[in-house]
């Protein structure tokens, strides 16, 4: 039997109340749990018809923020379809080899209900951050064993029929309202895992497009005074300036200062067009909706929604890739101008410096015998005793001196994590360090697999954690993009 490692934290539990977050969950995040209420093909994916834009996007012979019109300038092909059927094929059998379904009930050792909804993506990106290929594998109890999404050429999933998340209904093999509109007859649906904390990627991209619109300074000090307490781990008003602020959200998921940041975006009017520019750009299942003005708080699941191929296309909109990532909903073409190079820089600086390695990749652990290895990645040095070696991040600890595996790391991952009792999650962008294997890609997970559910009883001495089942899949994911870059050098090299 495994002997579970020792980590210095506690274990809060979470509070359900009238669909939104009452109090907090200590450990990982420190979120609490909200309330309820075959290959892959790239296929083509086309515009509205003339003349129409899709609700919430802009009105016709405009363009979204961030895009320019589709007729000028030389064509581009986008990702390619033999390489993502390919690379479709092998996620959703990677992701089937995980055997999500055996994990257990953190406090009875039961089975779960249901098999386990996991959504994972994966979009390669060439040497200079284009996408060249994409992925996405759905598994839930109607794809026990994961199902390939056909992939359009916009990197959009339009074949699937999203719904929104409820852990009773889950259980009960039941179905949720839709994200989308229009999707009741798609082939495939499917119920999108709360996205716990990673929805702050959501309020960064709002932040950074209230700074391009000059409605915020990064530099300036914002004093948070909040006049409810909905927000997880209650009133908490302070004043830091907005880089701060936004440091604290990203680096250690810091709940006080994502309900300070929204609380700003309220107060600037910024909510209303982040969502909208979200859909302007076809990224149609991200939004951040019905959070309290008056403090921030009011996350729930309802309101708080993202897919993983959505997500992993919003972080390719804080790289420097050139040209066009994809193409929106009325054709213009989606680059990343729709931020700023100061906002990108700024966003994706702070996402290299994540300090909870501890899904996708388990890096904080660096040489214990459990959880097992994820993706290979550096450990960011500001969250390292020099002393100890020990990760140390906002007052928690992991057990190991990661110096020791520091020639281990081959990686940067520029990520995001969220856990709640219900939710397991991690999304980010994966550069090879200098001198390792190239490979160059995003990766993003959403699942039901929080705290809730262990790899086996008493698993982590009972603190809140994530099954290492996502950290295989990181590192079986991580192999399988060298792989593809391998195999593509090849091809290469027998055309010439």
């Amino acid at each position: 039997m495994r002997l579970p490692v020792v980590i210095t934290s506690s274990l809060a539990v979470a509070t359900l109340l009238g669909g939104t977050i009452t109090g907090c969950q200590a450990d990982a995040d420190r979120r609490p749990e909200p309330g309820t209420a075959a290959s892959a093909p790239v296929v083509p994916e086309t515009p509205g018809p003339a003349g129409t834009s899709p609700p919430g996007t802009s009105p016709p012979g405009t363009s979204p923020p961030g895009t320019s019109p589709a007729e000028p300038g030389p064509a581009e092909t986008g990702p390619d379809p033999e390489r993502s059927a390919w690379l479709g094929r092998r996620l959703r059998a990677i992701v089937d080899r995980q055997r999500f379904a055996d994990v257990v009930d953190a406090k009875t050792g039961a089975p779960p209900p249901a098999v386990p909804n996991v959504d994972t993506a994966v979009i390669e990106l060439d040497d200079a951050g284009r996408p060249v290929a994409a992925a996405n594998t759905l598994l839930s109890q109607d794809y026990p064993h994961g199902v390939a999404v056909p992939v359009s050429q916009n990197l959009s999933a339009p074949g699937v029929n999203w719904t929104h998340w409820s852990n009773e209904v889950w259980a009960a093999h039941g179905e949720t309202g839709p994200l989308i509109a229009g999707r009741s007859r798609a082939p495939l649906r499917f119920m999108t895992p709360y996205p716990a904390s990673v929805f702050k990627l959501m309020v960064a991209f709002g932040v950074g497009r209230l700074a391009d619109r000059g409605e915020v300074r990064f530099d300036e000090t914002y004093d948070y005074r909040p006049r409810k307490a909905t927000c997880p781990g209650g009133r908490q008003p302070g004043t830091h300036p907005v880089s701060w602020w936004l440091d604290a959200m990203l680096t250690y998921s810091d709940n006080g200062a994502t309900c300070a940041l929204l609380m700003l975006l309220h107060q600037r009017g910024g909510i209303g067009p982040m969502n909208a520019t979200l859909r302007s750009l076809g990224l149609t299942t991200l939004g951040v909706r019905d959070t309290d003005a008056e403090d921030g708080g009011g996350w729930s699941f309802e309101g708080l929604t993202m897919t993983a191929l959505d997500t992993a296309r919003l972080l390719l909109l804080f790289t420097g890739a050139p040209g066009t990532l994809w193409h929106a909903p009325d054709g213009a073409r989606v680059t990343t101008a729709t931020l700023s190079r100061s906002s990108r820089v700024r966003i994706r600086g702070r996402l290299a410096e994540q300090g909870l390695n501890q899904a996708l990749s388990t890096a904080n652990w660096c040489g214990q015998t459990y959880p097992a290895p994820g993706l290979p990645q550096r450990v960011p040095s500001r969250w390292i005793d020099t002393s100890t070696g020990v990760v140390s991040v906002g007052g928690r600890l992991w057990a190991g001196d990661v110096r020791a595996c520091a020639g281990d790391a081959q990686v940067e991952f520029d990520h995001k994590t969220g856990l709640v009792e219900s939710a397991g999650a991690d999304a980010g962008i994966v550069t090879a360090l200098p001198g390792h294997l190239p490979r160059h890609y995003v990766v993003a997970v959403f699942s039901n697999l929080g705290c809730r559910y262990a790899d086996y009883l008493g698993a982590h001495g009972g603190v809140c954690r994530y099954t290492e089942k996502l950290a295989t899949l990181g590192a079986a994911i991580d192999r399988l993009m060298i792989e593809a870059r391998s195999r593509e050098a090849r091809s290469r090299g027998a055309r010439s």
